[in-house]
């Protein structure tokens, strides 16, 4: 909810004009900070917010779940003493399913 108002007032050099008002920063956890500007361009005040919203976190990756689990189930096959032909197929089966969840193309 970060928020800019622009007009005459404070100087923010990103915008074409430079002139700036008003001037909103969430911190993310509920609270904030106002700072209001005079004529001048210096602040005339500021104050703090409470009660804003709280963005939910980041959902899980599930890629991270998959590639997790082929590497387990890389590193058990090396435990064993499978065949050769048994290591390479897991091992093929276990590249070709990081590839399609990495979004490349096998």
């Amino acid at each position: 909810m970060n928020e800019t108002t622009y007009g005459p007032g404070g100087f923010d050099p990103s915008h074409p004009n430079g002139n700036i008002i008003e001037q909103v920063v969430d911190h993310g956890d509920g609270t904030g900070l106002r700072t209001t500007y005079g004529p001048d361009g210096q602040v005339a005040g500021t104050e703090a917010l409470t009660g804003l919203p709280i963005p939910d976190p980041p959902a899980a990756d599930p890629a991270a779940g998959v590639l997790a689990a082929v590497q387990t189930a890389r590193n058990e096959v090396a435990g064993y003493a499978a065949s050769n032909g048994t290591r390479q197929a897991v091992e093929a089966l276990a590249t070709a399913v990081e590839t399609l969840v990495q979004g490349d193309t096998p």
